[in-house]
């Protein structure tokens, strides 16, 4: 709770730079097999962490795509947990006591994705459940935010989605922005392109909220708004944290900018595509 109530009065979300100090548990959801450890930052300062390690599902433009789309849903007004590189050692992979999960990290030493730890109080989004009042205009956004992104992997039965009361929040986007480097034909689909819109986006018709928001009444001017604010120096900052051995045989630095650059020019067009599709 108090990681969303610091976030709240910064501009833009810090990544934080941490090193793993201990070991707390498996976390028993997630394909990649994450770990909760203890981490510091240079100050000695102790932070809970969900660290998703390279490998398996977790490749270098997976770690990419989970770093920048957390600073840009921060930026875009959605809930989000704090993002933080974390850097594990072989010393500290000799301490976990499960081999499985010590081999796991010795075969993804260096920087790591992270994000904080919601802690208690926190719930996953239930399958089948649907938005009501409050959570509407969350609920479209966040919707508006996987079309951007065009993250196929918010389905109902795999919302990637906490709860608490009132509001909602994103996690997981190691899918986003693979439309840059799988072969498509014809190329990479855009929101925005009304031949891209007939043909590009049918994942959306799988997301968690695509039949619930239908026919009802939300309001995406937040969303518009924030994204009309970030300037090329924003969107070019989010890579600023990106260690450059993610970058290593990708051309992500610049497809990522580039692509949200083009985005923010067309965010009208992008509203009224997820309008039209939840109309």
């Amino acid at each position: 709770m108090a990681a969303f109530e610091q976030k709240a009065a910064r501009t833009a979300m810090e990544v934080l730079q941490l090193s793993a100090v201990g070991f707390v548990k498996g976390v028993t959801v997630g394909r990649n097999r994450p770990l909760l450890l203890s981490c510091e930052d240079g100050g000695g300062k102790a932070f809970e962490v969900v660290v998703k390690f390279r490998g398996r599902e977790m490749d270098s433009r997976a770690q990419i795509a989970e770093i920048v789309c957390a600073q840009l849903a921060d930026d875009l007004g959605l809930e989000v947990p704090r993002a933080a590189v974390v850097d594990v050692s072989a010393e500290f992979a000799e301490v976990v006591p499960d081999p499985a999960m010590a081999a796991q990290i010795q075969q993804s030493l260096g920087a790591n994705f992270g994000s904080i730890h919601l802690g208690a109080g926190f719930t996953t989004w239930p399958s089948g459940k649907a938005p009501h009042g409050g959570q509407r205009d969350p609920a479209a956004m966040i919707f508006s935010f996987d079309t951007l992104v065009q993250n196929a992997d918010r389905r109902s039965g795999n919302p990637n989605l906490w709860a608490r009361s009132d509001r909602l929040g994103v996690y997981d986007h190691e899918q986003a922005f693979a439309f840059l480097y799988l072969p498509m034909i014809g190329g990479a689909k855009r929101p925005w392109v009304t031949a891209d819109q007939a043909t590009g986006f049918d994942f959306l018709k799988s997301h968690v909220f695509f039949a619930s928001l239908r026919g009802t009444q939300f309001d995406l001017s937040s969303f518009e708004e924030k994204f009309g604010a970030m300037d090329d120096a924003r969107i070019d900052a989010y890579f600023d944290c990106v260690p450059a051995l993610w970058c290593d045989g990708n051309d992500l630095r610049d497809q990522i900018p580039a692509y949200l650059r083009d985005a923010r020019k067309q965010r009208g067009a992008i509203v009224n595509f997820v309008k039209h599709l939840l109309r």
